[in-house]
């Protein structure tokens, strides 16, 4: 009787550099090496021994981390808490957040920090609140990705085209670093708007009605009166003189 042979499933990466590539040149901590890069299934995906407790995302084939700090976890918390906010006012669709799956092809699971598809966008609303499987297999009308220092310029321009062609129609990345917000309609980077603190966000036809100052997204989230002690403190520092040492400087004995 002759042996059974297992047929390894075939990457379609001959190298980490096309690897790399595919991602948008992130770190290489941020990428699953188990199974190999380009023969990672959704089944993978989904299998907690193989991510552990990580936000990954399915690339390809490609298990990748979506990193996220804890300051970028709060802002993103703060924004979709204020869409959700909005929608419990007026109910014209469905929010999630950073685990919230969202399969836009077979090979292709994203997660953005937050994420919002509105009722009429699918013909019924019960496969958003429920749907079969652990993915929502719609396109969200607006997705938010909340920068981090280990995303790339080249990741983040490959994640946009991804949602361009699934047709989100509103895309928003946040910059912590900067305080401003690139706005992408339809994930058009020819269309991009950046938004400043002195602006006001707006949802467009995804969000008729909702606004989000930018300046409340990078608030100082402590309350008012620690954070006004403690830049009055630090300015009071500022301006403190340089005190001399009581020591004689010429080193000498008193007479």
């Amino acid at each position: 009787m002759a042996a059974r042979t297992t047929t390894k499933p075939k990457s379609k990466f001959r190298t980490i550099a096309e690897v790399q590539e595919r991602l948008g040149h992130v770190p290489e901590s941020r990428i699953l090496t188990y199974p190999a890069p380009g023969t990672a299934t959704v089944k993978d995906l989904l299998d907690t021994s193989v991510t552990g407790d990580r936000l990954v995302e399915l690339v390809e084939g490609i298990l990748v981390e979506k990193a996220m700090g804890f300051r970028e976890g709060g802002l993103a918390l703060q924004i979709g808490a204020l869409i959700k906010l909005f929608l419990w006012q007026h109910n014209i669709g469905y929010a999630a957040g950073a685990d919230g799956m969202i399969r836009f092809k077979l090979d292709l699971v994203r997660m953005p920090d937050v994420s919002f598809i509105r009722w009429d966008s699918v013909e019924n609303p019960q496969e958003i609140v429920n749907p079969t499987g652990a993915f929502l297999e719609y396109p969200p009308d607006l997705a938010v990705e909340v920068l981090i220092p280990s995303n790339t310029r080249k990741e983040m321009a490959i994640k946009l085209s991804e949602y361009a062609k699934a047709g989100v129609k509103l895309v928003w990345y946040v910059d912590p670093e900067r305080k401003e917000v690139d706005v992408y309609p339809k994930g058009s980077e020819k269309r991009k708007k950046t938004f400043t603190l002195a602006d006001t966000l707006d949802g467009g036809d995804v969000l008729p009605g909702f606004t989000l100052p930018v300046a409340k997204i990078f608030e100082d989230p402590r309350p008012r009166g620690q954070a006004r002690q403690e830049e009055a403190q630090r300015k009071a520092l500022i301006r403190l003189p340089i005190s001399l040492s009581d020591t004689p400087q010429g080193g000498g004995e008193n007479r």
